[in-house]
């Protein structure tokens, strides 16, 4: 039976081939790949991510722990991950490598394999951590200023809760408040078991 670490090794070898000669490391999923209370989905990896080889141990990270401490959940029981599963990186003004947002050619590529992720972790809530995610499981159009702290219905029929991503409140320290208020929105659905969305 297929197994989130099968996907992760045919990731390994669908990709490698892909970027002969560069560094692009893949970061996968990591946590409870077992029917999880919640599935977290951010955009890519970043360099702290890259060398540990973890998603969210950077500065995001940490406010990914400040959401789990608002849930009342530890990492070990929810799922992480992201849609693309490389790094994506440019050079800035100074000469220095910095991030940048994946690009449609690297969300085409990854997108297929982050749906099949879903269907063997099968969460029962998937959580998007801003635009990026939110877009490859809904729709291009929407955006996370449109629909954030709101309960929605994915083809598949998995709910999902769409959450700022923890690094813009890094750079927008208004949106703190409004970040916490939907993770407690997200706290109460789950606690009252407010998450009615079959599968079709």
């Amino acid at each position: 039976m297929p197994s989130v670490s099968h996907l992760y090794q045919e990731m390994q070898a669908f990709f490698a081939p892909l970027w002969p000669g560069e560094d692009k490391p893949l970061v996968f999923g990591e946590g409870n790949a077992a029917n999880p209370p919640l599935m977290l989905i951010g955009e890519a990896p970043g360099e702290t991510e890259v060398i540990k080889r973890r998603p969210f141990v950077g500065k995001a990270g940490k406010n990914l722990d400040e959401f789990l401490t608002l849930m009342d959940m530890k990492r070990e029981e929810i799922y992480i991950s992201n849609v693309v599963k490389i790094r994506p990186t440019e050079v800035g003004p100074t000469g220095r490598t910095r991030n940048r947002a994946p690009s449609k050619e690297e969300l085409a590529l990854f997108t297929p394999f982050l749906l099949r992720e879903i269907a063997l972790v099968k969460p029962k809530v998937l959580v998007t951590l801003g635009n990026v995610p939110l877009k490859a499981l809904i729709n291009k159009k929407i955006t996370i200023g449109d629909c954030h702290g709101t309960l929605m219905e994915t083809p598949s029929g998995v709910p999902l809760f769409a959450l700022y991503h923890p690094a813009s409140i890094i750079y927008r320290r208004a949106l703190l408040p409004v970040y916490e208020g939907d993770v407690l929105t997200l706290k109460e659905l789950m606690q009252k078991g407010k998450l009615t969305f079959e599968p079709r």
